[in-house]
């Protein structure tokens, strides 16, 4: 893995943490806060909540399991990853800490 994609990964890796964190509470403030002041039925609330979380985890495991393992392999799969990464960081291009030539 070179320089630049082990600082892409810390980089993914601190904004994907955040994003599960920030789920959390989310989560938390509909099912206490939202759901009762919009009159939605708690149930659908949880639901909601439990999915949104689930899908930070997931974009997590999925990072984490097909793109950094790959990072700086020799052929296809090695590119395929490094694009990977590349899209994947994209998502927070404005954040102050991303690099504009770390995009796609």
């Amino acid at each position: 893995m070179t320089l630049e994609q082990s600082t892409m990964v810390e980089f993914l890796r601190d904004r994907l943490a955040n994003g599960i964190e920030q789920e959390r509470r989310s989560g938390n403030m509909l099912i206490t806060h939202g759901a009762p002041a919009l009159g939605i039925p708690l149930e659908k609330a949880e639901k909601r909540a439990r999915e949104q979380l689930h899908a930070a985890e997931t974009r997590l495991q999925f990072f984490e399991e097909t793109v950094v393992p790959y990072l700086g392999t020799a052929g296809p799969t090695g590119r395929i990853a490094e694009r990977q990464l590349h899209l994947l960081v994209s998502e927070h291009h404005g954040d102050p800490h991303h690099e504009d030539d770390w995009r796609p």
